[in-house]
């Protein structure tokens, strides 16, 4: 198999119009030996249709039903030659020399796992998207790394890549804890070279559609906790919140049951 250094896989669900924007910002990279796998995660409008007239030898296309995006990146990088793996949102867009810069970063630091930069918005609004400075802490409490980043391939398959478990999102804050967790270093470009697409209408984003059900945003919290509480438990007082939380919002599978139910469960055992 020919061998590439950089893999960019691209979930795509309905944005196929942004398309040739993505692969315009990448035809353009300062470093050009990668590939793009791009997965139509069964979209329902004219996508396919956009997608199968792509014809570059460095993109391929494969089509699946829908089943969100961890399916489809993680059947991305199964796919993938490249040693590093990029991950790129159909409707964003990257600077030139952010795969250059990049590779120079785990160049010089082996044991590098993630590798990021500083955002900047377009669209709907401009400026810059300000992250939180990245600390275990910080991480923990709140994802502070953007999900278009770099990580090795070989890390993904270490950590059994995107977590399908993760039903109401936060799939990429769930897999950057799993490679955490592998004590590999993450590094942050203090420069903006990805460019995150807004809407005028939040619901044209995932993001956006996400963000109206605060309860579904909540478990997926809960869900990335329980998967990693052992990287939790280095910071105790925020086990302990994290712990409150899941408690609210799985009663049940926290190991915690409110009154009445207690009254009942020892009825029950009578």
């Amino acid at each position: 198999m020919e061998k590439i250094k950089v893999s960019i896989v691209t979930p795509c669900y309905n944005h196929g119009k942004y398309i040739h924007e993505m692969l315009d910002s990448v035809f353009a990279q300062t470093f050009q030996d990668f590939e793009v796998i791009i997965v139509n995660d069964g979209s329902t409008n004219e996508t396919a249709s956009i997608l199968n007239n792509i014809h570059n030898e460095k993109v391929r296309i494969y089509h699946t039903k829908n089943h969100g995006p961890a399916h489809a990146r993680n059947l991305a990088i199964r796919k993938a030659k490249g040693e590093i793996i990029l991950n790129l949102d159909a409707d964003d867009k990257i600077a030139p020399t952010l795969l250059e810069k990049c590779i120079q970063v785990f160049n010089w630091h082996p044991n590098a796992g993630i590798v990021y930069s500083d955002v900047e918005f377009f669209g709907a609004t401009s400026g810059l998207f300000i992250l939180p400075e990245y600390s275990l802490e910080s991480m923990l409490k709140a994802n502070c790394i953007v999900s278009i980043a770099c990580f090795r391939r070989s890390d993904w398959k270490k950590s059994k890549g995107y977590s399908g478990k993760m039903t109401h999102g936060y799939e990429d804050f769930d897999f950057w804890l799993s490679i955490i967790e592998l004590d590999r270093d993450v590094i942050k470009i203090d420069e903006p070279l990805v460019f995150y697409r807004t809407y005028k209408n939040p619901e044209d984003s995932r993001s956006g559609r996400r963000k109206k059900d605060p309860r579904k945003m909540q478990e997926a919290i809960v869900q990335a906790f329980q998967r990693h509480k052992k990287l939790y438990r280095v910071i105790p007082a925020l086990y302990d919140e994290f712990s409150n939380l899941e408690r609210e919002v799985y009663p049940k599978s926290a190991g915690w049951l409110p009154i009445r139910a207690m009254i009942k469960a020892l009825h029950r055992s009578f």
